[in-house]
C-alpha cells in the first residue's frame, strides 16, 4: 500500500485518491468480464481493440510480478506500439481517453485497495466466443486455428531450451508449431481481408512472439523460418 504523510511528527495514512501516476495502464490494458458486453454492443469497445490470450499463454496476473500460465482463455485490450501499455492511455494528459465507458476492470482497480480487483481476477472473463454470432464465417477458421495450434506449455519449453543436448529438437519441433501459426494465419488474412488488429482479437499473439521471452528468437530463410535460442 502506498503511504502520504510521512513527513517527521505526522501520523501515517493511507492513501486514499488515485495518483494519475499511469502504472496500472502503463502494465497492460484490462481484462475484460461479462459486464463488459455492454461497451462492445455499443461500440465503444471494437473487435479491432482487443487481443485474445489463450489458454496456456504466459501473462502477468492483477498485481503481481512474474508472468504466470493462463487458465483459461481472456480477451484484454490490447497495448500501444510495441509494448503492453494500454491502448487508451494518454501519456501526456496521464489519464484515460475512453474514461466513462472503461471496463469494469479498471472502475475496481484501486492501489490503496488491491482486494476488489483480485476478487474478480479470473472470473466470468470474456472470449472471442462471447462476441461472434454463430453465423459468422470467421468462427470456422478460429476453430481449426485452436484445432491445429493450441499454444504449448510454454513452461516445460522454457525448461527443455536449458537442455544444450536437447535445444536442437525442441527448436525442430517449435518450427513446425510456428510455421503452422503462421499459414492459418496468412490463409484466414486472405480470404477474410483481416487487418493486423482483428488478427489479434481472432487468433491471439503469434506463437513466434510467446517464444520471444523465453530467448526464441525467428527469422526468415530461403529455406524457410529459422528459430534459434539467443546465447546464454
Amino acid at each position: 500500500m502506498r503511504l502520504a504523510g510521512q513527513e517527521k511528527g505526522q501520523a501515517v495514512t493511507p492513501e486514499t485518491t488515485c495518483r494519475r501516476c499511469g502504472t496500472c495502464c502503463r502494465q497492460g490494458g484490462p481484462a475484460l468480464h461479462s459486464g463488459d458486453l455492454t461497451l462492445l454492443r455499443s461500440g465503444a469497445l471494437r473487435r479491432e481493440h482487443l487481443v485474445t490470450v489463450r489458454r496456456g499463454e504466459l501473462a502477468l496476473p492483477p498485481l503481481g510480478r512474474e508472468p504466470e500460465p493462463v487458465a483459461h482463455e481472456f480477451l484484454k485490450v490490447r497495448g500501444q506500439g510495441g509494448d503492453w501499455c494500454c491502448m487508451f492511455y494518454d501519456h501526456g494528459m496521464r489519464g484515460c481517453t475512453i474514461y466513462g465507458q472503461r471496463p469494469l476492470a479498471c472502475g475496481l482497480l484501486d492501489c490503496s485497495r488491491p482486494q476488489e480487483i483480485l476478487a474478480i481476477a479470473g472470473r466470468d472473463l470474456l472470449t472471442r466466443f462471447d462476441c461472434l454470432a454463430e453465423d459468422d464465417p470467421l468462427l470456422d477458421m478460429i476453430r481449426q486455428h485452436e484445432a491445429r495450434c493450441p499454444c504449448p506449455d510454454l513452461v516445460l519449453i522454457r525448461e527443455q531450451l536449458r537442455n544444450r543436448a536437447r535445444r536442437q529438437d525442441i527448436l525442430h519441433d517449435l518450427t513446425g508449431l510456428v510455421t503452422a501459426d503462421l499459414t492459418l494465419r496468412s490463409r484466414a488474412a486472405a480470404c477474410h481481408g483481416l487487418s493486423l488488429e482483428m488478427e489479434l482479437f481472432c487468433f491471439g499473439r503469434p506463437l513466434f512472439q510467446l517464444l520471444t521471452p523465453l530467448g526464441v528468437v525467428t527469422s526468415e530463410s530461403a529455406g524457410g523460418l529459422v528459430l534459434r535460442c539467443r546465447p546464454d
